[in-house]
C-alpha cells in the first residue's frame, strides 16, 4: 500500500473516530445529568473513558491497516507510526475539548479533566505503541530471513532437482 493510500485510509480512521467521540461524550454528559454527577470527578472520569473507549477501536483499526501496508513490500515505516501516534493525541486533544465546551461555568470537574488528558493520550500511545510492536514482530528482519531461508533452500532443492534430471536425461540419451 503506497503512502497515499495508506494516510487516506489513516485520516478516514481519524475522522470517524472524531465523530464517535462527540456521540460518545453527548452520550456520557446526558448520562452524567442523568446521575446529577455535574459536579463531582466522576463526570471527569466518565467523560475519559468515553473517549479512551472511542479512540481505541481507532488505534486498532490503525494499526491494522499499518499492517496491512506493511504486508506489501514495504519495511516498517517511522513516518506512519508518528501519524498514528500523532492522530491520537489530536484526537484526544478534540475529545477534551469537547466535552469542556458542553457549557460555559465553572465545574470541579473540568481541572481534573484537563490533568487527566496528557495521560489519557499517553495511555493510549503505549497501547498504540504496544500494537505497534506485535506488527514489528510479524514483519521483522527474522521473518525476512526465514523467508530468505526458505527460499534459498527451493532454490538449493530446485537446482539439485534439475541437474539429477539433467543426469537422468543424459543417461538416457548416452545409452542408446
Amino acid at each position: 500500500m503506497p503512502a497515499q493510500p495508506f494516510e487516506t485510509t489513516l485520516r478516514s480512521i481519524f475522522v470517524r473516530c472524531d465523530e464517535a467521540l462527540h456521540t460518545a461524550l453527548d452520550r456520557a454528559k446526558a448520562r452524567a445529568e442523568s446521575l446529577q454527577a455535574e459536579d463531582t470527578s466522576r463526570l471527569a472520569f466518565t467523560l475519559t473513558e468515553a473517549i479512551e473507549h472511542t479512540v481505541d477501536p481507532a488505534i486498532d483499526e490503525a494499526v491494522a491497516s499499518y499492517d496491512e501496508a506493511l504486508s506489501q513490500p514495504v519495511a516498517s515505516n517511522a513516518h506512519w507510526e508518528d501519524a498514528i501516534r500523532a492522530r491520537i493525541g489530536v484526537s484526544v486533544e478534540a475529545g477534551i475539548a469537547g466535552a469542556l465546551a458542553f457549557d460555559q461555568l465553572t465545574h470541579p470537574w473540568k481541572p481534573l479533566l484537563k490533568e487527566e488528558a496528557p495521560k489519557l493520550s499517553e495511555r493510549l500511545v503505549r497501547r498504540a505503541d504496544e500494537r505497534l510492536a506485535e506488527v514489528h514482530k510479524r514483519h521483522g528482519p527474522q521473518r525476512r530471513r526465514k523467508e530468505v531461508r526458505r527460499e534459498w533452500t527451493l532454490r538449493g532443492s530446485l537446482l539439485v532437482l534439475g541437474l539429477v534430471v539433467g543426469f537422468l536425461i543424459h543417461g538416457l540419451l548416452t545409452a542408446f
